[in-house]
């Protein structure tokens, strides 16, 4: 599923969804990755905003580790009541397929709260490289071997370059790496071929003239690189990539609850100082009312299963 650009068009408002007692303690932030990096920067950037908007504190609790099955597995096991929240990127929708052995159930132990953004991929490759575009690589020979690179066994960026390897039928093999930056190095030198890469993180890159960018897996080109095409205008609107977060509680949480966290979730995105930092890190807000997300959530879930299915993906 192609991820849409949500803009609010209104100020946020009371409702009486609102105007409910909660919270009654602290709302625990659970973020299950390191500190420093892109879903902790992103979730201490709206944690201030949310403790405003729903009146109460908001705290922020890093638990990485066990490809985020520890935190996870905290918010799993917590009340539902809504006050521990899961901040999760779009690896909590594959890794229920790819690790179906966690002490949760991903699709029924949760439920949504709201969309927080995304970054689409860009797909890049070396300046030298013997194509100028991705139609010439499409004509490549069907015999001809290409590599591409990704962030890791089993994450967006290899489902991205899977997703490609599905869609055009070209002769890929797939060569993960331990995090973005090494792959990137590797496709700059022309080690690897090809790679589905975080936009903000190449983008330094691409404007050194240290990589080549070929497309963009988004509906729209993005602003930053107004002359790359997107996979859509390029006969690919079936091939995604890219890297977004969102927040889900555990299932069972009462629905006036929900409604509110999604409420003030989506007030905060649409805040200029939330925006125009999120911009800084080439990060796209993208809120959803609760049913939108829930549907979107669900959809994930079954493209994700789908893919890795087809494309005989494993855990690394």
């Amino acid at each position: 599923m192609i991820l849409r650009r949500s803009i609010l068009a209104t100020p946020w408002l009371a409702t009486p969804a609102l105007a409910q007692s909660f919270p009654t303690r602290p709302v625990t932030l659970v973020v299950p990755f390191p500190g420093g990096g892109s879903l902790d920067i992103i979730t201490r950037i709206l944690q201030p905003r949310l403790a405003e908007m729903l009146g109460g504190s908001v705290v922020v609790d890093n638990r990485p580790g066990g490809a985020t099955v520890i935190g996870t597995d905290l918010v799993a096991k917590a009340p539902s009541d809504g006050h521990a929240i899961l901040v999760m990127a779009n690896s909590f929708t594959i890794n229920a397929t790819l690790l179906p052995n966690t002490p949760f159930d991903a699709r029924r132990d949760f439920t949504g709260v709201g969309s927080i953004g995304f970054n689409p991929h860009v797909l890049i490759t070396a300046p030298r490289a013997p194509w100028r575009d991705l139609a010439a690589i499409r004509r490549l020979p069907p015999a001809q071997p290409l590599t591409y690179a990704s962030f890791g066994q089993g994450t967006s960026s290899h489902l991205g370059g899977e997703s490609l390897r599905l869609a055009t039928g070209l002769n890929m093999t797939h060569v993960p790496y331990r995090g973005g930056a090494p792959a990137q190095v590797d496709v700059a030198t022309g080690r690897v071929d090809v790679m589905f890469s975080n936009l903000p993180d190449a983008l330094p890159l691409i404007r050194d003239g240290r990589l080549r960018a070929l497309a963009v897996a988004d509906t729209a080109r993005h602003p930053t690189m107004p002359d790359v095409p997107t996979l859509a205008e390029l006969g690919l609107p079936q091939v995604v990539s890219n890297s977004w977060f969102a927040m889900v509680t555990r299932a069972g949480a009462p629905m006036g609850r929900l409604e509110k966290l999604n409420e003030a979730l989506n007030a905060a995105l649409a805040e200029e100082p939330v925006r125009a930092r999120f911009a800084e890190l080439g990060f796209t807000p993208n809120p959803m009312p609760l049913r939108e997300f829930n549907a979107f959530l669900a959809d994930e879930f079954e493209r994700n299963a789908q893919l890795i299915r087809e494309g005989g993906i494993t855990p690394g």
